[in-house]
């Protein structure tokens, strides 16, 4: 179980580059508004999730740290699943 929770934190890690990168390379083109910056946010509550999910396999306090991965989660698919529907509502306007 742990290698999928590491595998999870990779992603989130290089979700989080990718996102920073798109961004900082938008903004000195004078792109303003884009799906980039909700995605950058949820991947760094995915890697909060799932560092608190390692982390329940070293602790004894599991309870609360299976609630704070389940939150975490919960989060960044909710900010993410907005940023989304932003995008969408930006390219419904511009057809």
């Amino acid at each position: 179980m742990i290698a999928i929770d590491v595998a999870g934190s990779v992603v989130a890690i290089l979700l989080a580059s990718f996102s920073l990168y798109t961004l900082s390379t938008m903004r000195a083109k004078g792109v303003r508004k884009s799906l980039w910056f909700p995605i950058l946010v949820s991947s760094i509550f995915f890697l909060l999730g799932s560092i608190s999910s390692i982390l329940e396999n070293f602790v004894n306090i599991t309870e609360e740290l299976e609630m704070l991965h389940h939150i975490s989660w919960l989060f960044g698919l909710g900010i993410l699943t907005y940023g989304v529907y932003i995008y969408f509502q930006m390219m419904k306007k511009a057809t």
